[in-house]
């Protein structure tokens, strides 16, 4: 019997890009400062306010302006260890991948042009069109056409992972660190997953 008439078969996967795809070494607290100094007050947390101000001039500067701290971290940003091989193996098993991330458009593009990613990714969903995780999750089931259990989140923030099973996804809490094996056995075991 075929895998595809299983319609709890995973046909799509959600991948944060830090933390993830590769690790951004931003200074978030300079981020936070560039952010109050466009919004005009204290900004402590960008989630909010992201979500608080999108679609403003206000939103705009201030992503403007933490995208250049994010265009300097990209400088020596590296691919996560086995991150080729497992976009590979999601093509042949025609699971779709989108990229989803509170970083900017631009700096997610330029990264998988440079790592030779781009063809494997099937759109990239950043702050600059949804301004939460939950809602950059929300438009990939949207465009995507599939039950929210046939998508797979994979995050390192477990405030989105909490946020985003409201929508009934699964997820997968991906551990933020350097060891390549690790990295691998996680790589692994998502496509344990999405093989059923």
């Amino acid at each position: 019997m075929s895998n595809s008439a299983n319609p709890t078969k995973l046909k799509v996967i959600a991948l944060d890009f830090d933390g993830v795809i590769t690790n951004l070494n931003v200074d978030w607290d300079a981020a936070l400062r560039l952010a109050s100094t466009a919004a005009g007050y204290n900004i402590e947390n960008l989630i909010p306010f992201y979500e608080a101000t999108y679609g403003t001039l206000i939103f705009q500067k201030a992503s403007k302006l933490i995208e250049q701290l994010e265009l300097e971290a990209l400088k020596d940003a590296e691919l996560a260890p086995y991150t080729m091989e497992f976009l590979e193996k999601l093509a042949e098993l025609k699971v779709s991948v989108y990229i989803v991330s509170m970083q900017s458009r631009h700096v997610v593009l330029k990264f998988l042009s440079k790592h030779g990613l781009s063809a494997y990714i099937s759109d990239v969903v950043t702050r600059d069109k949804c301004p939460s995780k939950k809602a950059q999750v929300l438009y990939v089931l949207e465009k995507s056409h599939v039950r929210p259990e046939q998508v797979l989140l994979v995050d390192d923030s477990a405030g989105n992972i909490t946020s985003c099973k409201e929508l009934g996804i699964n997820c997968f809490y991906f551990e933020k660190q350097q060891d390549p094996q690790k990295t691998k056995e996680m790589w692994d075991t998502i496509l344990k997953r999405v093989r059923g």
